[in-house]
C-alpha cells in the first residue's frame, strides 16, 4: 500500500513538473512560438536589407548615369525633351476576331 502511494506521489509530482514546464509562462511552448517568431523576423530584416541595398544602388546610379536620369524622369515624371510633343493614345473597345 505505502509502495503504491510513493508511485502515486512520484506520477503526479513527475506530471506536475512536465505541465509546469510546457504550460507556465516561460514555458516550452512560449519558447518555440518566440523561437519561431525571431526566426521569421529574421527572414524580414535579410529581405529589408537587401532592399536598402537595391535602392541604394539605383540612388547611386541616379546620381552618376545620365541616362538613367533621363529614364526616370520620362517613365515616372512624364516628362518631355523640348523637341518633343506628347501624343495621348486611347485603348478602343473594338475586338478583334
Amino acid at each position: 500500500m505505502k509502495k503504491n502511494f510513493i508511485r502515486l506521489l512520484i506520477l503526479l509530482s513527475f506530471l506536475g513538473l512536465i505541465a509546469f514546464l510546457f504550460f507556465n509562462d516561460y514555458g516550452l511552448l512560449k519558447y518555440f512560438r518566440l523561437k519561431n517568431e525571431i526566426e521569421a523576423l529574421n527572414i524580414q530584416i535579410v529581405a529589408t536589407d537587401n532592399k536598402i541595398k537595391e535602392l541604394s544602388m539605383e540612388i547611386d546610379s541616379l546620381l552618376i548615369n545620365d541616362y538613367k536620369i533621363e529614364k526616370v524622369a520620362r517613365e515616372r515624371y512624364m516628362m518631355l525633351d523640348e523637341n518633343e510633343k506628347a501624343i495621348q493614345v486611347e485603348k478602343s473597345n473594338l475586338k478583334i476576331d
